[in-house]
């Protein structure tokens, strides 16, 4: 795709999302009868001088809920897609440890170092468990077993173990509620992997921390994947959509002085105290906030660069 449409595309894309969380305080507070003054997106006048912490937390549930909305209507128009179990070698990368050991396309793998595999998530556990060491991956092969010994390497990417295959995939497409569920589903299991990555980041040397090559990514960062996203089709485009909106809400419900959360604190402090917080220091807390959150965007805008 030309940079001549990326470059809107991306702007378009991030002004919806935006959009989307301003409309969440918009609409909840006239439905809670608080007159709004002014409508700002972005770094603008304040949306709303009353606060009502509905009102605060409902931008970060609209980016929440579109998530739910995207996979609801990928499952009813595209139809739904997961790794067949029990795995099957659809594919074997060249130059990996699996192709170097023997795995070819149809063996179906049993076990990994005596642990069965019913599913991906077992592969997975068992490659990340072993790290760098040899396992020992019992397969079958047009009905025989055949054992084989192999190295896990590093994805770089994810910061998992891989063997370096292609599971097959079966397609099917879902009824209503079943996508609808199916939504639910993969919106918390895109949360609960959201939440892991960064704490993972954050723990584990071998990933380089948060501002590392593989950390918390700025404008520029953000920017390039969902160009690369939009290259690759709608699907992926679709599904950064997704992550993106996640992210912006979850970051905003963050108790962080300036972000909703932060506010939404303010507010259920004043309910245990039983009186409100001065407005003057509360707005004091909420500038230095924004002016650290000013100094992490442009640190992490720098490691973009360097990246």
């Amino acid at each position: 795709m030309s940079p001549v449409l990326l470059v809107p595309l991306v702007v378009l894309i991030f002004s919806g999302l935006v959009i989307i969380h301003e409309s969440g305080h918009f609409i909840t507070a006239k439905l809670s009868g608080i007159k709004v003054e002014q409508f700002s997106v972005g770094f603008g006048p304040q949306l709303l001088g009353w606060q009502r912490f509905v009102v605060i937390v409902a931008g970060s549930a609209f980016n929440l809920a579109l998530p739910v909305l995207i996979f609801f209507g990928v499952y009813l128009t595209v139809g739904a897609a997961e790794v067949r179990t029990p795995i099957e070698v659809s594919a074997v990368d060249a130059g990996t440890p699996a192709r170097a050991a023997g795995l070819a396309s149809g063996d179906v793998i049993r076990s990994v170092n005596g642990h069965p595999i019913a599913a991906f998530e077992d592969l997975r556990n068992s490659l990340d468990a072993a790290r760098d060491t040899p396992v020992t991956v019992v397969v079958d092969r047009q009905g025989q077993p055949l054992t084989l010994t192999i190295t896990p390497k590093l994805d770089q990417t994810t910061g998992s173990y891989i063997l370096g295959f292609h599971p097959a995939i079966r397609t099917w497409k879902p009824g209503p509620i079943d996508s609808a569920g199916r939504a639910v589903r993969d919106t918390g299991d895109s949360i609960v992997g959201i939440v892991g990555g960064i704490y993972q980041l954050a723990t584990n040397p071998r990933l380089g921390g948060l501002l590392g090559p593989r950390g918390l990514e700025g404008p520029v960062g953000i920017a390039k994947t969902t160009a690369s996203a939009a290259q690759a089709g709608p699907l992926s485009l679709i599904g950064v959509i997704a992550l993106l909106s996640l992210s912006l809400g979850l970051a905003n419900i963050l108790p962080f002085p300036a972000l909703d959360g932060g506010r939404a604190a303010f507010l259920v402090l004043e309910l245990v105290r039983g009186r409100p917080v001065d407005p003057a220091r509360e707005q004091i807390v909420h500038y230095v906030g924004l002016a650290l959150l000013f100094g992490l965007i442009g640190l992490v805008t720098y490691n973009d660069v360097l990246r």
